[in-house]
């Protein structure tokens, strides 16, 4: 249940939560708050989503929730976790609430993309510059349980390097094998219907696991 330092953003919004929720778990961010504020030594969630559960017809709650590992390379929470967890928020939720706590789905994901260089520039340098800044976007971001990957926003960054002149395609592919999540996920079938957003279900989490593998690119 170790997991990182928490980024500058990060802080910033759990301290926020904090503030808001008084020390009770009434709506969802206050869960995430309280859940976030857990001490150390019971455990750490690197993330969570609140769920009111839709087939119960009391005030059923499910936490999906996910950790991290040595490396830093997200992981499922271990049994000693979730119990510790549950035990913590059962000093902070309403006593009419009932919470399972549940394993969110890792997918894997890399990026394929396709650049047309300016012709007075080396085109190889171009496009390393291209991967270099995907893969710094992805370095410094990491995906919350049910936030989708905007691939708009890579479209962006790519327009901003020197010496690409267009654009071309940026299509992220499913990474599989024995160092990645098992999970199957389709992502052409969660492709938001104008293409510029991977959508995530309310317990699935995107990783870019290795990015100087997972994300590879063409050049014209």
């Amino acid at each position: 249940g170790s997991i990182s330092t928490p980024s500058t953003e990060e802080i910033k919004y759990r301290a926020y939560g904090a503030f808001s929720s008084q020390h009770r778990a009434v709506t969802a961010e206050d869960y995430k708050s309280v859940i976030y504020s857990m001490p150390p030594k019971f455990g750490a969630v690197k993330r969570v989503n609140v769920v009111q559960d839709k087939d119960s017809f009391k005030r059923n709650i499910n936490l999906f929730i996910i950790s991290e590992d040595a490396n830093g390379n997200l992981t499922e929470s271990t049994d000693s976790l979730k119990n510790n967890l549950k035990t913590y928020l059962s000093n902070y939720k309403m006593i009419n609430d009932t919470i399972d706590i549940l394993d969110a789905k890792i997918v894997n994901v890399g990026m394929d993309i396709e650049i047309v260089a300016d012709p007075q520039r080396n085109k190889y340098e171009v496009l390393q510059a291209a991967i270099d800044a995907i893969k710094f976007e992805n370095l410094n971001t990491k995906y919350d349980i049910g936030e989708p990957l905007r691939i708009s926003d890579f479209f962006r960054t790519l327009k901003n390097i020197d010496g690409v002149l267009d654009v071309i395609s940026i299509t992220p592919k499913k990474r599989t094998g024995s160092l990645y999540s098992t999970f199957s996920y389709d992502l052409e079938s969660n492709t938001s219907p104008d293409g510029r957003m991977l959508l995530a279900k309310e317990n699935v989490i995107f990783e870019v696991r290795f990015p100087d593998s997972d994300i590879v690119g063409t050049v014209k």
